[in-house]
Order: structure tokens, then C-alpha cells, then sequence
């Protein structure tokens, strides 16, 4: 199954000072005042509807060819998040959540993102913001970017406003519009959010559920299965190794979307996280030694381990399990428990797991063209290692 229209994005995104030159020929306006955007709406590479609805948010409306009329002052103006914005950001974090964040942690989640997110402001103070961290993605084979949607936060003065005018939308829909969908810089999006947090993003108009996550667990121990395996620590030599189960798991995965989970991958998402320690484990077969897969786990506490990802042929996801299980009986942990997608738990059906729903719900991007409700629909394969908070 593959969209029928898989434009690829074209050129680098909109200008990074498109944005804030809105924000700096409004700043001061009093309504009724018109105002030049000939030049900016030229800058723009998706086009005049893209561009009026950037203009609307900023209490403009197109009165002519070029010429604009500032018909209010709006509550709340987008903008994008820059380096010099991180302060704030990390402000809103702490009064949106309770505790303040890393920054080392904030740096590691948005390494490969050119700007973290779009935010929204009120009378110059960052009021809300929308994060995305782009992920290298295979689309039922296609090689895309997608972006995982993270930090969604408003500020607790203005959470009672969850309006289609309101903050936080404001933030999510600029930056869907800006940053996702057909000829986007990311072709979709993907996240972790509740089930009432996904409701309010549903009224909004910006997400459908296409999924949900389920946790799988197993009790730890041995098997016959697992005496017929050995663990190593993976190390820098075993990267060619490593491209060889990946690219036999991605072939197995064409029908689906998934994340990258290449070598590259594995070092920025386990081996360099900045708070957290991983075990990534090459799995092999004896006697002969050939690779299985990988498996990354963690310790949750005394009694628990995590099973964050897999990387290897469906075909072997057994034994991966079993090399789990194993893991978190020699470490003295009783369980082993793993996120996936609801849809593609049947893939693990057959290491006999205990199932439990979690209120954790995959949503897609129904706000800017992009693919469909219908395309994405139980299509995605997620586990704990794509979230970036495990």
C-alpha cells in the first residue's frame, strides 16, 4: 500500500526570517492600517493559500494584489523557535510540567532539527509551544522525513483557552502548515499523546487516531530457545553487521511505516543519550554465530526491565524476546515489558506475551494535505525506542 501522490519536498522550507518579518511589519499596527507583503509572499515556496493563512494569523487580510489590511491586533502570534528563544522555552517547560528540563536533554532531542518548534506568543512571552524532532522514515519502503511531535505545553494562564483561536492551536497549526504534509520538509508526523490530549487536538481539526500503543511483557528467565543464543555488547565493528539485520527488517516492514533503525540511528537514539543507559545487545545463534539481531534494553527499577526496540527479520523477533528475557534475569529484574503498536502486536503473538492497553494513542496529521486517515491507519510500527521520553 503506497500513497498515490508521494510528491518529494522540494528545496530547504520557507526562509527562516519569514515568520519573524510578519511578526516585525505588524509589530505597532493599529487597525485599519495596510501594509506591503509583495516581497514576503514571493519568499514563500508553498504558495498564496499557504501564505494568507500565515498573514491571517497575524490579523491580516489580502485587500489587493500585494496589499494587505491589519484588521486586529491577534491575542497570540506563531513564531519559530530559535537558539535564542531556549530560555523561554525552558520556563514554559518548567511551569507547563512541574520541573525544569535538562538542557543537555533538550539539545539531544532536537539534534537534528534546524529550529525545535514553532511557538505562540503573547505581548512578547512565550505562551505555548509545539516541538518536532525529525526522524529518518521508511513509507511502505519509501524513504521520507518524518517528525515526531514532542513538548507539546502551554502555559497554565492559558490552557483554559483551547479554542480554535487558542494557543496551543495556533502553535500546532502553523506549524503543521509550515513544516508537514505533500512538498513539506517532513512528510508526516507521529507522537505518544493521551487519549484526552488527542481528543482536544481531534476538535481542533489537527489530528485522527490511527493507532495505539499496547505493552507486551514477558517474566524474565531462560528458555531452550535462549541457550541456543549468546549476547554481545555492540561495538563500533559490528556496524556492518548491524545493516544487515536492519535492511532485513526494513524489507520485512514494506508494508508498514516505520523509523530508520540503522547503525547511525542506534548511536545518536542509545549510545549517545545524554540521561539514560541502554544495553544494546547483537543477538547470535549457536554454534555458527549468525546475527539474529538486536535488542536494547534498560532497567526500569529492582523489578522490571524494558524492551525499547528490536532490530532484525520478523522471523527472528522470537528469539530477540528470548534474549530479552534472558537479560533481565541475569540483571535479577522478574518482568520484561515492551511498547508496540497495537496494530502489529500479532508480530510478537508468538513469544506467548501478557497484553495490556495503555492510554497512549498514535495520532496522524489531518491538517495539511499529507497521507491519509485511511493509508496510515494501523500502518505504523512504534515501540518505546521511537518516543523521547523512555
Amino acid at each position: 500500500m503506497k500513497s498515490e501522490k508521494l510528491p518529494a519536498f522540494r528545496g530547504a522550507g520557507e526562509p527562516p526570517g519569514l515568520v519573524a518579518e510578519l511578526a516585525a511589519r505588524t509589530r505597532g499596527l493599529q487597525p485599519g492600517a495596510t501594509v506591503s507583503l509583495a516581497d514576503l509572499r514571493e519568499l514563500d515556496p508553498y504558495g498564496d493559500e499557504a501564505f494568507a493563512l500565515l498573514a491571517r494569523r497575524f490579523g491580516l487580510a489580502e485587500q489587493g494584489p500585494g496589499c494587505w489590511i491589519f484588521e486586529r491586533k491577534p491575542r497570540w502570534v506563531p513564531g519559530w523557535i530559535d537558539r535564542e528563544h531556549e530560555a523561554q522555552c525552558f520556563e514554559l517547560f518548567e511551569a507547563a510540567f512541574g520541573y525544569r528540563i535538562e538542557p543537555r536533554l533538550w539539545h539531544w532531542k532536537y539534534r537534528g532539527a534546524a529550529r525545535p518548534g514553532m511557538g505562540a506568543w503573547h505581548d512578547g512571552k512565550l505562551v505555548a509551544f509545539y516541538g518536532g524532532m525529525p526522524r529518518a522514515t521508511l513509507f511502505f519502503g519509501e524513504p521520507v522525513s518524518a517528525v515526531q511531535i514532542g513538548d507539546v505545553m502551554v502555559h497554565p494562564a492559558e490552557r483554559g483557552v483551547m479554542t480554535r483561536a487558542g494557543a496551543f492551536q495556533i502553535a500546532a497549526s502553523t506549524y503543521l502548515d509550515r513544516a508537514m504534509g505533500y512538498g513539506r520538509p517532513h512528510l508526516l508526523g507521529f507522537g505518544f499523546p493521551t487519549a484526552k490530549h488527542s481528543q482536544v487536538a481531534q476538535r481542533l481539526g489537527l489530528y485522527e487516531s490511527v493507532d495505539q500503543v499496547t505493552e507486551l511483557s514477558w517474566p524474565a528467565g531462560d528458555s531452550w530457545r535462549a541457550r541456543l543464543l549468546r549476547t554481545e555488547k555492540l561495538m563500533p565493528q559490528h556496524r556492518p553487521v548491524l545493516e544487515r539485520v536492519w535492511q532485513a527488517m526494513a524489507q520485512d516492514f514494506r508494508d508498514s511505516v516505520i523509523g530508520v533503525r540503522d547503525a547511525e540511528y542506534i548511536e545518536q537514539r542509545y549510545e549517545r543519550h545524554p540521561t539514560v543507559a541502554y544495553e544494546c545487545l547483537l543477538v547470535r545463534t549457536l554454534p555458527s554465530g549468525a546475527a539474529q539481531g538486536l535488542v536494547v534494553l534498560r532497567s526500569i527499577d529492582q523489578d522490571q526491565a524494558e524492551l525499547m526496540d528490536l532490530i532484525g527479520p520478523r522471523r527472528n523477533f522470537p528469539a530477540l524476546v528470548a534474549a530479552a528475557r534472558r537479560w533481565a534475569r541475569r540483571i535479577g529484574a522478574n518482568r520484561v515489558r515492551a511498547w508496540v503498536t497495537a496494530s502489529h502486536a500479532d508480530l510478537l503473538a508468538g513469544t506467548s506475551p501478557a497484553a495490556a492497553a495503555m492510554d497512549l494513542v498514535v495520532p496522524a496529521n489531518i491538517w495539511s494535505p499529507g497521507p491519509s486517515v485511511v493509508e496510515l491507519r494501523g500502518r505504523w510500527w512504534l515501540m518505546a525506542g521511537d518516543t523521547d521520553f523512555r
